[in-house]
This record gives C-alpha cells, sequence and structure tokens, in this order.
C-alpha cells in the first residue's frame, strides 16, 4: 500500500496520481467512546480505501469543525475559514506537486464548510486538478437502527460507531456507560444550539447493541463504497468537455 510510511524517493518511483485524505475530529462521543472516534475511523478507513484504489495514503486530519459538540472539555475544533483556507492549501500543495487527483474521506459529519471547498477547488483547477468528496453519513447504513422517535436516524455515538470502535479499538469502549439518545429535533437544530442541549448524554442514537463483529462488517461495506463513490466521481468529472468558457 502506498502511504505516508513510505520515504520520498520510493514515493517518486511509484509515481501516484491519486492521493486520499481522511478528515476525522476530537469531539465528545457521548459516555462510553473516546473523543479520539472519529479520528481513529478515519484512520481505518483510509487505509481501507487507499488498498482498494491504490491511492496514496496521507495521515488522517484529526482536528476539524465540531462547535455542534461543544460544552465539555476534550471537544477541539477549528473555525470554518481557518478551516477552509487550511484544506485548501493541502489540496493545492499536492496539486503543484503533481498529483492529479484527492479524494478526501468526511469521516465527521459537522464539516458544513466542505461543499464549497471542494466546489471552489474543482471550479478552479478542473480538469487538469479534481477533489472528489466522499461524506461518511451520505453512505446507507449496513445495520440500520430502528428509533423511537419517527423521522430520527442515528448520527453520532450510535451503534455503527460504538461496532467500529470495538473491533479496530475495543480497550478504548466503555460499554459499561453506553446508553442511548434520541432527541426529538432535527439534526440542523445543531445549529441552534450544541448536541447537550437536544441529547443530555451527548448520544444521537442507540450504541447498547454493538459488536466488534459488526464493526467488521460496517468497516469493509463502507470502505468499498467509499472506493466506488471515488471511482464514480472522478469518471464524472473525467467524462465533462468544455462548455462555453469554462471545464466545470
Amino acid at each position: 500500500m502506498l502511504s505516508y510510511q513510505m520515504t520520498a524517493d520510493e514515493i517518486v518511483r511509484a509515481d501516484p496520481e491519486l492521493a486520499i485524505l481522511p478528515i476525522g475530529s476530537i469531539e465528545q462521543h457521548g459516555p462510553h467512546l473516546p473523543v479520539c472516534t472519529d479520528w481513529y475511523i478515519a484512520n481505518a478507513l483510509g487505509k481501507g480505501v487507499a488498498e482498494l484504489t491504490g491511492g496514496f495514503l496521507l495521515p488522517s486530519l484529526p482536528i476539524s469543525t465540531c462547535r455542534e459538540n461543544s460544552g465539555k472539555k476534550g471537544t477541539v475544533w477549528m473555525d470554518p475559514d481557518h478551516f477552509y483556507h487550511m484544506l485548501t492549501s493541502i489540496l493545492l500543495s499536492l496539486k503543484e506537486q503533481g498529483f492529479k487527483k484527492v479524494a478526501t474521506l468526511q469521516c465527521h459529519g459537522g464539516i458544513f464548510i466542505m461543499t464549497p471547498i471542494i466546489r471552489q477547488v474543482n471550479a478552479t483547477h478542473n480538469p487538469g486538478f479534481m477533489v472528489a468528496n466522499v461524506d461518511y453519513g451520505m453512505i446507507p447504513p449496513l445495520f440500520p437502527v430502528e428509533s423511537p422517535v419517527p423521522g430520527q436516524f442515528e448520527i453520532h455515538a450510535g451503534d455503527e460507531e460504538t461496532s467500529i470502535m470495538l473491533h479496530i479499538a475495543p480497550e478504548t469502549v466503555k460499554m459499561e456507560l453506553a446508553e442511548a439518545g434520541w432527541p426529538t429535533v432535527p439534526q440542523p437544530y445543531l445549529s441552534y444550539g450544541s448536541i447537550f442541549r437536544a441529547s443530555p448524554n451527548g448520544v444521537w442514537g442507540d450504541p447498547t447493541q454493538a459488536t466488534a463483529e459488526k464493526g467488521r462488517q460496517i468497516l469493509e461495506y463502507r470502505a468499498k463504497a467509499m472506493a466506488a463513490e471515488i471511482e464514480r466521481a472522478f469518471a464524472y468529472m473525467e467524462a465533462k468537455e468544455k462548455f462555453g468558457y469554462t471545464y466545470f
């Protein structure tokens, strides 16, 4: 697998055109999961996607935007405008050294600034350089969890994330403290107050039925789904011809 564990000369000889950049978060995940949950999952998914695509795996970014989880110490974020410029700079550094494509793996749902970043870079650098973002939350769950609240679904510290952590880092999980949390407000209400206003335990889902075996299956399923979406997105961009004055 091509990764950041190689020497510079080895990377030059391999000359990959695709880079894989996972993005996580350091944020509260209820009473049972560590604040590094999204980062751990990003690391694991990045490795799986790199193996499937042959892309060059970069280290996962641990800190992004997660102010919606503020209220308890240990959650660390940067403001969206800072993240915008940081990620744009990283992407263009990859372009400058000859990468033709970058796939960002968004492994934290609260990075709402991702869409304008990806759109702007593609609008101004296609067709010579392309970026595809694959959002973890946009992939249908392998094991859907039935919510007692009509119209609700898991988004944070529930069965899926807990199962993955039981598979990849069981020593960090405190299953004896796992408990469900089902807010009665929709996800957009996180723009009106932190998750603790909607769910006092900081959970949005039900982690109590999580297992390591489910985590193994979910991780494999999601890596394959992300790799497939990366292929579709780049095929779409590569098929575009110039329209008027633009390739975008």
